[in-house]
């Protein structure tokens, strides 16, 4: 399948959707950092993640219920309006320094994703068909990283040379362009349900979904291997704001290049695992990165490099990052068919967001008494535990590290 002008207006919407509120939520953590008192940065990139991520755990089942029981097209177009008003209302707080009321917006704009989350990945089917869910899938994920990329880029650029009226200008311009893309959009959708019996209690919802992965072996832990992935990219997104400028005296648009690196290491990382692994589900790759990172992350702990060896070894340990994860997406994919198959990815979300809030809680904490440098032995232990438990428990895992080692070998 190709892309043609039918996928456009979601692709565009969708990326400058993530663009934007990537690039408002790295520059609170630039620029909020200055209007609150000094020793306090930690705190605030902390806020700010954790605040973004909160909808995703109470508020996901209802916003599946949404995408049943209303056309999802007019869902995104109500969540594009709503993201316009608050960039403004968010412009506005930057511009008298407020830190709750940028703090707020970033909680709305996080909600805003939240609930029109799955009314995007739905439209893929309404667009391409069934035959067009895996292009469609994959399409809208790498237009989804190349926001995640791009927008905290261009947020440490523009927080080295601040103006308010560019910043703001480029918060509504985007927000317009998203809005429009969207309404472009010509889908044929079925008609919504009436209504949904489906819970929206999310602890109830994840307590039935615990339950049944546990009847089949190691899909909870790959799960929480899965999630502790995601831990690990929040955990070094946040060091990386705080350690590169109040380390290693680097401007933020260096720390945008090092953030850069960072995002292209894990794309080129899962790349590789879909190269070697051939169309199959290769769990013998996920010791392979976690131990890779466990080895790049103790030399940056214990060697404490700094300019271009630095940015190196971020991206190293981002690349055996991107290897780490992608057979435990897949598993999770491969695990279960039908209907469950989304509950399960479901569930899986639920724990990976709710691992990336814990991780904006200890990020303050551990920095606090321990200080930049201890978040990477931090994630050693994490990692490596969570590599020899799912050795251990993860059925063919451990087998298929050693056929991969032989082969290497």
């Amino acid at each position: 399948m190709k892309l043609t002008s039918k996928w456009i207006p979601l692709f565009a919407s969708n990326f400058l959707g993530v663009f934007n509120n990537n690039f408002f939520k790295t520059l609170i953590c630039l620029l909020a950092i200055n209007w609150v008192a000094k020793g306090n940065e930690s705190m605030i990139v902390s806020l700010a993640s954790g605040l973004y991520v909160l909808s995703y755990i109470f508020f996901s089942p209802m916003a599946g219920r949404l995408s049943k029981t209303m056309y999802k097209k007019k869902i995104m177009i109500i969540a594009r309006i709503t993201e316009l008003l608050l960039v403004i209302i968010g412009s506005f707080g930057f511009y008298i320094e407020s830190v709750y009321l940028v703090m707020a917006c970033i909680f709305l704009l996080g909600l805003v994703s939240t609930l029109f989350s799955p009314s995007k990945y739905g439209l893929i089917r309404d667009i391409g068909g069934k035959e067009g869910i895996s292009f469609g899938t994959g399409t809208l994920e790498m237009f989804t990283f190349f926001g995640a990329i791009l927008g905290p880029l261009l947020a440490t650029i523009i927080s080295d040379f601040y103006n308010f009226y560019v910043m703001a200008g480029l918060f509504v311009v985007i927000s317009l362009l998203s809005l429009f893309a969207i309404s472009r959009l010509k889908v044929s959708e079925s008609e919504p349900m009436k209504k949904s019996e489906d819970t929206i209690i999310p602890f109830v919802f994840e307590y039935k979904a615990f339950k049944f992965a546990a009847g089949i072996k190691g899909l909870n832990l790959i799960i929480l291997g899965l999630s502790s992935f995601w831990m690990v990219g929040s955990f070094l997104q946040m060091n990386l704001l705080v350690h590169c400028p109040k380390t290693l005296g680097m401007t933020n648009t260096q720390t945008g290049y090092v953030l850069t690196a960072s995002a292209l290491g894990i794309g080129l990382g899962s790349f590789l695992a879909g190269l070697i692994s051939k169309g199959k589900v290769e769990l013998g790759l996920t010791p392979i990165g976690g131990f890779g990172m466990c080895i790049s992350l103790l030399l940056l702990f214990f060697l404490q490099p700094s300019g271009f060896v630095f940015g190196f070894m971020i991206f190293l340990t981002a690349l055996f990052c991107g290897i780490y994860m992608v057979p435990l997406s897949a598993s999770v994919q491969n695990s279960v068919e039908g209907r469950k198959q989304g509950d399960m990815i479901a569930y899986s979300n639920f724990m990976i967001f709710l691992l990336i809030f814990i991780s904006a809680a200890l990020f303050a904490l551990i920095t606090k008494h321990f200080g930049t440098n201890s978040i990477f032995i931090f994630l050693v232990i994490l990692i490596f535990t969570m590599s020899i438990l799912m050795i251990k428990y993860v059925p063919d895992m451990f087998a298929r590290f050693r056929n991969l080692m032989k082969i290497s070998k």
